[in-house]
Order: C-alpha cells, then sequence, then structure tokens
C-alpha cells in the first residue's frame, strides 16, 4: 500500500498552484515521512530529522507543511487513496458481482491487515487524538474515497437490476463491516495473529450475508445456483491466493 509520488501529487495542504520546486521538494519530504513515520512510532520522529533525511531544511518543510502532524496526514491521505485505487484490481471489467465482491474483500482485509497498516492506524489514532480536524482532512480525503467507489459500484448494479439497494453509501459501510468484522481490531489492540482460515470465513460469511440482503428477489433454485457459485468463486480465490503466496 505505497503511493507512487511520482505521479501527480495531490494534498490537502500544499496549494494546487504551487510550483515545480515546491512539489519537487514536497515529494522528496514524503517520500522520507514515509520511511521514518512507518518504522517508528510517530513520537519517534521529528520534522527536523525528516527535512535532513530529504536533504532539506527545516525552514523549508514548514514552508510546505505548517507542521509534522499536516506532513503526516498528507503522507496517509496519499497511502489510503493508493490503497483505494488497490483494492479493485483484477475487478476491472467483471461482470461476475459475487467474484468482485469477493475480490474487493479480501484485498480490503489483506490491505488493512498488513503490518503496515497497522501502524498507519495506531499512529491515526495519535494524531487524530490530538488535531481532530486533521483526523477529518484524513478520512474526507482516505477513507472517503473507497466508500465512495464502493457505494457507486452498488449503485451500478442496483440500477441493473442485480441488487435492491435503497442507500448505497450505507450499504458500503455495511458491506466493509461485514467482510472485516473485528479482525481489524484483535490484531491492533489486542495483538492477536487471525489466520487465513478466519479471514477467510469472515470474509465469504460477510459477502454471504450482504447478497442476502440485498440482492433481488429470486425463485428458490436460482438463489441455490448462486449460493453454490459463490461457494466455487470462495474455492477459487482461496486458491488463487494460496499459489501466490507459495
Amino acid at each position: 500500500m505505497a503511493a507512487d509520488l511520482n505521479s501527480d501529487l495531490f494534498s490537502p495542504f500544499i496549494p494546487m498552484k504551487s510550483n515545480d520546486d515546491s512539489i519537487a521538494c514536497a515529494r522528496h519530504l514524503l517520500r522520507a515521512a514515509r520511511r521514518k513515520f512507518f518504522t517508528r512510532p510517530y513520537d519517534a520522529v521529528s520534522l527536523e530529522e525528516i527535512a535532513a533525511s530529504a536533504g532539506i531544511t527545516e525552514a523549508k518543510a514548514l514552508g510546505l507543511f505548517a507542521s509534522k502532524e499536516e506532513l503526516f496526514a498528507s503522507l496517509v491521505v496519499q497511502e489510503m487513496a493508493a490503497a483505494a485505487v488497490e483494492i479493485w484490481c483484477r475487478t476491472i471489467g467483471s461482470t461476475d458481482m459475487e467474484a468482485v465482491l469477493l475480490q474487493v474483500a479480501r484485498n480490503y482485509v489483506g490491505l488493512f491487515g498488513s503490518n503496515r497498516a497497522r501502524e498507519i492506524y495506531r499512529s491515526l489514532i495519535c494524531v487524530s487524538a490530538r488535531f481532530p480536524h486533521l483526523g477529518r482532512i484524513i478520512y474526507e480525503h482516505g477513507a472517503r474515497v473507497l466508500l465512495e467507489r464502493l457505494s457507486g459500484y452498488i449503485a451500478a448494479r442496483s440500477a441493473q437490476g442485480c441488487l435492491a439497494v435503497p442507500d448505497p453509501d450505507l450499504a458500503a459501510q455495511q458491506f466493509l463491516s461485514l467482510v472485516h468484522g473485528n479482525l481489524h481490531l484483535r490484531e491492533v489492540l489486542a495483538a492477536q495473529p487471525v489466520s487465513d482460515a478466519e479471514i477467510d470465513r469472515v470474509i465469504e460469511s460477510g459477502v454471504r450475508l450482504f447478497l442476502a440482503g440485498y440482492r433481488r428477489d429470486q425463485p428458490p433454485e436460482s438463489r441455490a445456483a448462486r449460493s453454490e457459485h459463490l461457494a466455487r468463486s470462495a474455492d477459487e480465490c482461496r486458491s488463487a491466493g494460496g499459489a501466490t503466496s507459495h
């Protein structure tokens, strides 16, 4: 889950009309910040240290970001925006709704269950508690991007007659909650490792429950056929995941 800082730089803190030198410095600063913030506790990293690692002065860094907190928030926004794109990988062009939802769920849980994501989450708790406005910015430009894309997909499938969803935004939130369960809390707060089998169980159950609640009414034989197809898709996803990990 790493943003491409060579692409067009977006930060909620840097004016869109910034000159080329400022954009280049911001990229260097964000790369250095990533190395520091994602390998050490947030409070153990200073803006002076990050600036030195980026090869610029602290004063120059403060000309781009008003504080260490803003630099961190900008970095997280880019990381989460990149994750929102990565979560949809291998689903583009697919017309199989169950397979798409399973893939999105597996990508989502896989990305946000990584060690790096857990470190980001712990730092987010620290920053947002002290600076609530930064927490709101991170949500609006990061997590909300993922929810909006998922909501759009759900709305489109509903318009096609596959789902009956009166509130796609709420359905998107429900979907992510169903396929993630309490896995994140167990890993971050209780430091309990979660097995692949448990992750599969939560994801598959969550997708089944979501579809049971929102799929348009169908004849019993059609529901049975789709349930069998969903189980087969889950087996294929597990097999693909196992092949990738070896």
